[in-house]
């Protein structure tokens, strides 16, 4: 006997359904970033910047979980588009450290209002206490970062 699969609901699971999640962040981060010339993944590691102050470029992959080469790329649009700029390390000389620049700052300032209206909406449909789903995300993340360091 055939079912009608239109009556069957699949659901993603333990490895889909963060990806789905993913894709979800990605669209609302596009609303917050639009119209002020960064992407979402810009958005990512400038936000970082802006809340840390400076970083590695190595410190800035392993915290935001972004492939180094990946992140080499985004650093480089950021840095033409002046949200960032690239210094010297005072212990390395080998190495640079990445900051926030005043327009980077700017943009930041500017995208956080659309960001703190997102997180009020955000807030409103989240079924669930904030706190304990962030605790569950940090310990999805803690078992992706094991699974990938083998």
């Amino acid at each position: 006997m055939i079912r009608d699969r239109s009556t069957v609901k699949v659901r993603p699971g333990l490895f889909l359904q963060p990806f789905v999640v993913s894709q979800l962040l990605g669209s609302v981060i596009e609303q917050i970033v639009e119209g002020s010339r960064i992407t979402p993944s810009e958005y990512a590691v400038a936000s970082w910047l802006n809340v840390r102050g400076r970083a590695t470029p190595t410190e800035l992959a392993q915290e935001l979980g972004i492939a180094p080469t990946t992140l080499s790329a985004t650093i480089d649009r950021l840095v033409r588009k002046r949200q960032v700029r690239r210094v010297p390390h005072p212990e390395d000389g080998r190495s640079y450290l990445l900051e926030p620049t005043a327009r980077g700052k700017a943009t930041n300032a500017r995208n956080a209002e659309r960001f703190e209206r997102t997180m009020r909406a955000f807030r409103a449909n989240l079924d669930g206490d904030p706190e304990a789903i962030l605790e569950t995300l940090r310990r999805l993340e803690d078992a992706f970062r094991k699974t990938l360091a083998g």
